[in-house]
């Protein structure tokens, strides 16, 4: 099994997070945030292109810097605040109350391959509109290792993988069906396979077409449980404090709340990357059986047991609860009334990468990236958002060169240029 620190560490190249489950020593800020927001800057600072071809910034901050800091809440548990005073401070104006834990549909982008493979174990059931049965191990004597559900001409069908390669299999009488079809294990645990990895999930998973044939998608049928014990400990590490944790899950839970409401007439409510919040169910094992990574960890169950329906809401909805890795100690302003700009004491308390950062930029990247500019002679910041050192984070830069020159966002430029967040300046 690989052992929980080297997932953490996977997580750390993603969020910024450490892999150590001891707290580093603390230390002071270094953003000196004022303690009430400025008007927008927009008093020019303009950059030569240094002769050495690189740009060097530092800058504050790990990511858009709205809702709740994991370093700043790591911090706030250190300073003695429980997880829903860690919430209030973060998401301003929300409520913390108890709901029901409904079932999730998760779209497992992992599984991109327009055909949904498991592993065959006894019990494996299939569904579909015509029909439930139980799948055989065996197909005319020979034993079955793995089913699949494919898309034909816009039907799907079951098959089993033998010897002599796949067969089609009757359920309900039919060799191809209407979708969607459910597989679901007698144990509650079913394998999908994705490449050379087996992916273990709590739950069922349902075949759905997707656009025009052969598209199909995989989606997670499985309770608000077992969804996040597998994200929160992919979202922050579970080693930290448990008012950290604690914090998360109710974020976590908060956030695909969001999602599902936002989703109700779709046929997911989340998705398992990035750009929902990381699912990766139970664990990955290879064919043999052996554990390549577990995702779910003791003190993040614990974290998702104690908090157990808890969901900060607004307006009698759940609330958009965004979070990112450090805001540099300031947060940034979002779309609701409980996103708001402020000054973040708790950001900072525990020194990391990911709250003051250094990083060298080639120039060539942005030439390649704006060719129209020619050779990049300057670097101008025309406006940031006024909040903390250096006048805030960078709203907009204007790129000029040899042949012209581009104005951009302070998000463009990020990402981009590859930093980690649009807080930044020239290196001293």
């Amino acid at each position: 099994m690989r052992p929980i620190a080297v997932l953490a560490a996977a997580v750390a190249l993603l969020t910024g997070v450490p892999t150590s489950s001891a707290a580093p020593a603390a230390t002071p800020s270094p953003s000196s945030a004022p303690s009430s927001p400025s008007s927008p800057s927009s008093q020019v600072e303009r950059m030569v292109a240094p002769a050495s071809g690189n740009l060097a910034l530092e800058g504050l901050g790990f990511g858009h810097g709205r809702g709740m800091s994991q370093w700043g809440a790591y911090g706030a548990a250190t300073s003695g605040l429980s997880h829903a005073q860690i919430l209030a401070h973060y998401y301003p104006g929300t409520t913390l109350s108890s709901r029901g834990e409904p079932l999730l549909r998760v779209h497992i982008r992992a599984d991109s391959d327009d055909t949904t493979e498991v592993v065959h174990e006894d019990g494996l059931r299939v569904t579909v509109p015509s029909g439930s049965a139980a799948l055989p191990g065996d197909i005319g004597g020979y034993p079955v290792d793995h089913w699949r559900v494919i898309r034909q001409a816009g039907t799907l069908a079951v098959q089993g993988r033998i010897a002599g390669g796949w067969q089609n299999v009757r359920i309900g009488g039919n060799l191809v069906h209407d979708g969607p079809a459910t597989l679901y294990t007698a144990d509650g645990r079913i394998r999908l396979v994705l490449g050379g990895t087996h992916r273990e999930y709590r739950g069922a998973l349902r075949v759905v077409g997707v656009g025009p044939a052969p598209g199909l998608a995989t989606v997670v049928i499985t309770t608000m449980q077992s969804y996040l014990r597998s994200v929160v400990p992919q979202e922050m590490p579970a080693s930290w404090p448990q008012a950290a944790v604690r914090a998360q899950a109710v974020a976590a839970r908060t956030y695909v709340s969001f999602e599902r409401r936002a989703n109700a007439g779709r046929w997911y409510d989340t998705c398992d990357t990035t750009a929902c919040q990381v699912f990766d169910g139970v664990a990955d094992f290879t064919p043999s059986g052996g554990v390549v990574a577990a995702y779910e960890h003791p003190s993040g169950n614990e974290a998702v047991d104690a908090t157990a329906g808890q969901l900060l809401m607004y307006d009698g909805r759940p609330a958009f609860t965004q979070f990112g890795s450090a805001n540099g100690g300031w947060t940034a302003a979002g779309s609701m009334p409980y996103l708001r700009a402020f000054a973040d004491p708790y950001d900072g308390v525990v020194d990391s990468q990911a709250h003051h950062w250094s990083a060298l930029v080639p120039l060539d990247r942005l030439e390649r990236a704006y060719p129209s500019i020619g050779s990049l002679r300057t670097i101008e910041v025309t406006r940031r958002d006024g909040n903390g050192a250096w006048g805030g984070r960078v709203r907009r830069v204007v790129i000029g060169g040899s042949a012209g020159a581009v104005t951009v966002s302070g998000e463009e430029f990020r990402s981009v240029t590859g930093i980690r967040s649009t807080w930044w300046r020239l290196r001293p």
